[in-house]
Parts: C-alpha cells; sequence; structure tokens
C-alpha cells in the first residue's frame, strides 16, 4: 500500500475537489436511500389510510408533507448525481494531470542516461496507461469507500431509532460486503490485476516496435512471426480479462445474495417486532426499504478491491522509473554562469553505468573560446560521450569537467545548457509545424529573427515553394521533409538560440555531398566567432575547423590521418 499512499500525498493540492466529490457522492447515496424508504412508507400509509381500527377512529396522515419531501429527494438526488459527475470527474483529471506534471519533472532529470536504456513502448506505456490507471485510486476505491463508510453510519443510526435489533444485524451485514467480501476478491484478483498491467505494457512495447520497424519486418519477411507474437501476448491478456470478468460477476452475485438476505433477515424481525407491538405497519415497510436500498453502497467495493492490484501495479512502475537516481546527482549551483566559455577536460575517465569497460581514458583537453576543433574516430570509439560529458549529461568518473575553470557540477545545470547549440545526426523534429519546431530554440523570436534564421540556413527557398510556408506540418520525427530539409530546419533552429558553443555531432551524416557541403558552408559563416566542437568519422566538412584531434578506444591523440 505504500505505492498508493505515496500518491495520495499527491493528490493533495486538490484536496478540495476530492472531498467536495466524496460530500456530493455521499449525499447522492443518501438521497437515494431516503427516497426508496420514504416511497416505501408513502405507499404503505396511503393503503392503510381510511382504515378503522379496533377503537372506531379511522387512520389518516398528512398527504401532501411526504409527497413534498419525495419530490424534493427526486430533485437532490438528480442534481447531486449530476453534481458528483462532474465534480469527482473534474477532481480525477486534475490529479491525472498534477501526475503527469509530477512525472515529467522527476523524467528531466533522466535524460539522456537513464531513459536511453529504457524501451520507448515500456516508457510510454507508463506515462499513459499507468498513470491513468490511478484514477481508480480516487474514483473506485477512495470515494466508494468513504461513502460506504459514511453510509454505513448513517443507516445504522436510523434503524436504531426504529429498532436496535434490526440496527445491529443490518450493520453487521453491510460490514461484511463492505470488508470481508472485498477483502476475499481482493486475495483473488490480485495476481490476475498485476499480470494484466504487465500484458498491456508488453503489448504497447511490441505495437510500438511493429509500428517502428514496419518497413525492416516485411522486408525480412518477419511480419508474420512478430505478429503471431503480438497475437499470443493479445490472447494472453484476453484470458486474464475473462478470469477477472468471472471474479467481478461472482463478487456482484455475493453482494446481491448478502443483500437478499439481509432483508430476509430484517424482515423476520421486523415481523417479530409488529407481532410485539413494537413496530408498526408502515415502520416495518420503511425499514425494510431502507435496507433494501442501503447494499447501494457497498455494491462497487468488491470490484474496486479486485481491481486495486492492478492500481497498486501502475503505481509501483511509475515510481520505479520516477525514482531512478540520475546519472548527473542534483546539485546546488554554488557559482554563477561565467562570462568566459573557455572549456577544460582535466585527466577525465568515463565508463557508463553497469559496465566495466573504460569509455574514455585519462582525456585532457583545453577548448579556448573562439576555437574550432573536430575530432575524429570511428563509431563506438567515444566521441558522443566526450560531447555529453562537456554538456553534463554525465560527471566524469575520474577527473573534471570545467568552464572557465569552474567544475560543471558547481553550476546550475539549465544556465549551463544555455552555452550549447546542437547539431547532431538526431536532432528531433516534433509533429507540428515548421514554425513550431523553430521556436523551440526561442519561444519568443521576432518575424525578423525568423526570417534571417531561415535565409541563413538556406531554408528559404524551400520554405518559399510550400502552399503553407511556415505553417506546413512536418510530420512525426519530420517524415514529410526529406533529410536535407529536415537538417536545415534543425540548422535555423540552433541559429535562432544563437549560442555561444556549437556542438556538431555527425551534422551531415546520412546527406548527400552537395547537401553536406551547403550546410557546412552555412555553418562557416554563422561560427565565426564562436566556439565549435565537432566530431565526426568523415573528413568532410574538416575545412571548418582549425585543429583536429583523434579518438581510439578512448584515448585521444593529436594524429587522426589513420582514420580516413
Amino acid at each position: 500500500m505504500k505505492d498508493l499512499w505515496f500518491f495520495l500525498k499527491l493528490f493533495k493540492p486538490h484536496s478540495g475537489w476530492l472531498a467536495a466529490g466524496i460530500v456530493l457522492s455521499l449525499l447522492t447515496a443518501v438521497a437515494a436511500i431516503a427516497l426508496l424508504t420514504l416511497s416505501g412508507w408513502f405507499i404503505s400509509a396511503t393503503a392503510l389510510a381510511g382504515l378503522i381500527i379496533s377503537d372506531g377512529n379511522t387512520l389518516a396522515f398528512n398527504f401532501m408533507l411526504p409527497a413534498a419531501q419525495i419530490r424534493a429527494l427526486a430533485i437532490i438526488r438528480t442534481v447531486a448525481r449530476y453534481g458528483e459527475r462532474l465534480v469527482t470527474h473534474e477532481a480525477t483529471f486534475r490529479v491525472l494531470a498534477g501526475v503527469r506534471s509530477w512525472f515529467f519533472e522527476q523524467l528531466i532529470p533522466l535524460v539522456p542516461g537513464r531513459l536511453a536504456t529504457m524501451r520507448s513502448g515500456d516508457l510510454l506505456s507508463r506515462m499513459t496507461a499507468d498513470i491513468d490507471a490511478l484514477d481508480a485510486l480516487y474514483l473506485r476505491l477512495l470515494a466508494p469507500a468513504s461513502v460506504a463508510l459514511l453510509g454505513l453510519m448513517a443507516v445504522s443510526i436510523f434503524l436504531a431509532f426504529y429498532a436496535p435489533i434490526i440496527s445491529l444485524a443490518t450493520g453487521l451485514m453491510l460490514m461484511m460486503a463492505t470488508l470481508a467480501v472485498p477483502w476475499l476478491f481482493n486475495r483473488l484478483g490480485h495476481a490476475g490485476a498485476e499480470q494484466l498491467v504487465v500484458l498491456s505494457a508488453n503489448f504497447r512495447i511490441r505495437q510500438v516496435d511493429m509500428m517502428q520497424g514496419f518497413a525492416d519486418l516485411l522486408a525480412n519477411q518477419a511480419y508474420g512471426r512478430f505478429s503471431d507474437f503480438l497475437g499470443q501476448v493479445s490472447d494472453l491478456m484476453l484470458n486474464t480479462q475473462r478470469q477477472n470478468n468471472r471474479l467481478s460477476a461472482i463478487a456482484s452475485a455475493l453482494t446481491f445474495l448478502l443483500a437478499q438476505l439481509t432483508v430476509l433477515l430484517v424482515l423476520v424481525l421486523a415481523i417479530m417486532l409488529f407481532k410485539q407491538s413494537l413496530l408498526s405497519g408502515t415502520a416495518l415497510v420503511a425499514v425494510v426499504f431502507c435496507v433494501l436500498a442501503s447494499f447501494e453502497l457497498v455494491s462497487p467495493l468488491p470490484l474496486a478491491l479486485q481491481m486495486l492490484g492492478k492500481t497498486q501495479k501502475a503505481a509501483r512502475r511509475i515510481r520505479q522509473v520516477a525514482e531512478m537516481s540520475p546519472t548527473t546527482p542534483p546539485s546546488i549551483p554554488t557559482l554563477a554562469l561565467p562570462e568566459s566559455y573557455d572549456l577544460e577536460l582535466k585527466n577525465v575517465s568515463f565508463r557508463y553505468p553497469d559496465q566495466q569497460n573504460w569509455v574514455l581514458k585519462n582525456i585532457n583537453l583545453v577548448i579556448a573560446q573562439g576555437s574550432k576543433i573536430a575530432i575524429v574516430g570511428i563509431s563506438g570509439s567515444g566521441k558522443t560521450t566526450l560531447l555529453q560529458l562537456l554538456m553534463r549529461y554525465y560527471d566524469p568518473d575520474q577527473g573534471n569537467v570545467l568552464l572557465a575553470g569552474q567544475p560543471l557540477t558547481q553550476l546550475d545545470a539549465e544556465q549551463l545548457m544555455s552555452c550549447f547549440g546542437v547539431l547532431s545526426q538526431r536532432s528531433q523534429l516534433f509533429a507540428a509545424s515548421i514554425k513550431e519546431n523553430l521556436l523551440i530554440a526561442k519561444p519568443k523570436a521576432s518575424t525578423a529573427e525568423l526570417a534571417s534564421a531561415i535565409k541563413a540556413s538556406g531554408l528559404d527557398k524551400f520554405i518559399s515553394y510550400l502552399p503553407e510556408g511556415l505553417d506546413t506540418w512536418v510530420g512525426e520525427s519530420g517524415v514529410m521533409v526529406s533529410g536535407g530539409e529536415a537538417r536545415r530546419i534543425a540548422l535555423a533552429r540552433l541559429y535562432l538560440k544563437n549560442a555561444p558553443i556549437l556542438i556538431l555531432d555527425e551534422p551531415t551524416e546520412g546527406l548527400d555531398s552537395e547537401t553536406g557541403k551547403d550546410i557546412f558552408t552555412a555553418l562557416a559563416n554563422f561560427a565565426i566567432d564562436k566556439t565549435v566542437i565537432m566530431v565526426t568519422h568523415r573528413e568532410a566538412g574538416l575545412a571548418l575547423v582549425d585543429v583536429v584531434y583523434g579518438i581510439e578506444q578512448g584515448v585521444l591523440n593529436s594524429s587522426f590521418a589513420h582514420f580516413f
């Protein structure tokens, strides 16, 4: 339960909405019970009205008052039901929005080191389905349980005015339906509910994998095998759902049986009290109807407790990601961002977590402000890792990375990122317009600044051919534009940010030589007064830099010719 308690604490900012939902739910339930109870009394009283009793008097009652009360209760129940649905769902949406915001805040320090080790489908499942499963914590557990307990007390007090023995018997049966039946079906359905979360996550992971690799699967005639496996996971998930549904049906039937047995027991007791003249005929009917209606309070609980395992598992999966330790531990900034941008790697060695081999070994490198260097080497030699250390995506295991002589660990991480502009072969384009993709770098950029960046990157000719211009949709990951134009959009974004240090990670990889040449020409004009750090395994573009270093098996040296 500690996982659920953890998220209940996150609900605190919305406690007003949550409490209002519970109050309206309770009002709805009490109004429904009171309506049925009063209606039963009213019908029986109406049937008896006018009869002549033994002393010769005629039974009579005020018809107008209970009729008005019934109408009032019907209106209250209707309005309260509408308000309860409105408020409880609003509260749930606010809570889930808050949890999503909190979860994304926890993800930020995990980029890229920790999240890079996770499958995208699994992460997507945790961000969507698992967080959505937390709605049951309030809607199906907290609110119904609170209403059931408070309603049970109200019903017991009401019945005690008529007959304490009936109140006690009803209270015991309601407690059994409130505690024993939900506990039993929680035990029976816990494993299946947890398994359903895991199976659903695996299903989504496989779906995402298939969609991302659809073309390769078809080309290698492997689609059938992947599809069959997905079908197996789907069948297993459906079988688990069927088992859970059977338990739900049995739980509902058992609760209904308890309700009928309680009504029968109360009816027997009420008849005995009636014979002893301790209970009137109309009161007998009112008591029986009240008991019958009161079981509406507990009917949602067995299903809620049965699926509690699903909610617990989802909460645990979310916490597993949120509580991962970041690759760069949070530190309190002790220094202001320096005004100069000299970089230095001093005796730096690094290896990735859970790996034995060193990726970088005793690197010493001074990069003066305004200098332009390239680091060349084959794939896997440590080039990109070195860039990630400079931007403090990771901290070195040994040595220090310095900016203007100050350790990066003593600088504010967000301010530090303002120093770097990044262009790589994997610069992300989002499913948005060209303009929206550019404004990521500078949300309040003026029209003149946008036009300047577009012209400098060579993107203006391409945009002039588009009917919608800057509002053209680029598609997911830029699928609607060519590789060269996608790189130019990323280059224009680099211009807009206008950072003093440019990080170029294989900036023309995958492009034809002519497009690559245009990209480097544009970069040369832009980078005149900036620091340039480029990593590549190609000779193209080296004219942009003044010094070239070679890196091999994590060792940096000044000899690079043998890499080409």
